[in-house]
């Protein structure tokens, strides 16, 4: 299993390595990757955001909300950068994307969240594909998946993400 963990992380090192962006080249070296994931299995952080080979934010907390606080408090230093998180569904490839985010490794990534990172040029590495992000029981689709599942437009998708987890916030009140 380590053998095949380290492929893919060497994969997507290679992939991202020579890669230029328009406004500074896009680098990720092998230990910054460690160091990122690391933070991720020690549940130090949820998400991490990449600059230059350098970890510069990060956020803990569950679901798709560590990215969104990145998202909204950060967002403006994730576009053209890097995100380490730990699963990547559709939801939050719909934040990456509006963030403009170069690229992205994700320990958990869906297939359907894979298709749409694509469909926006969006790079990606991964640890685990699965088809799709489930509930917390695992005998259904997560319900922020279902709240921007088919919409094409990640501004869209965003908004029905921020609609879905409001209603979750006034439920529990």
């Amino acid at each position: 299993m380590k053998k095949i963990l380290f492929t893919i992380t060497v994969c997507a090192l290679l992939l991202i390595s020579a890669v230029s962006c328009s406004s500074h080249k896009i680098t990720l070296s092998e230990s910054v990757l460690a160091e990122a994931r690391g933070m991720l299995s020690s549940n130090k952080a949820s998400c991490v955001l990449i600059r230059d080979n350098e970890i510069i934010n990060y956020q803990l907390g569950g679901g798709v909300s560590p990215l969104l606080q990145l998202y909204d408090s950060d967002g403006e230093r994730m576009e053209g950068n890097i995100i380490v998180d730990k699963v990547i569904g559709r939801a939050a490839a719909s934040i990456i994307i509006v963030a403009k985010v170069h690229y992205v490794f994700s320990e958990v990534m869906s297939e359907d969240a894979m298709e749409y990172l694509t469909a926006h040029n969006v790079r990606f590495g991964y640890t685990l594909k699965v088809p799709r992000i489930l509930n917390k029981k695992r005998n259904d689709l997560c319900p922020l998946e279902k709240s921007v599942e088919g919409i094409c437009d990640p501004e869209q998708a965003l908004k029905a993400l921020r609609a879905k987890i409001a209603s979750f916030r006034k439920t529990r009140i």
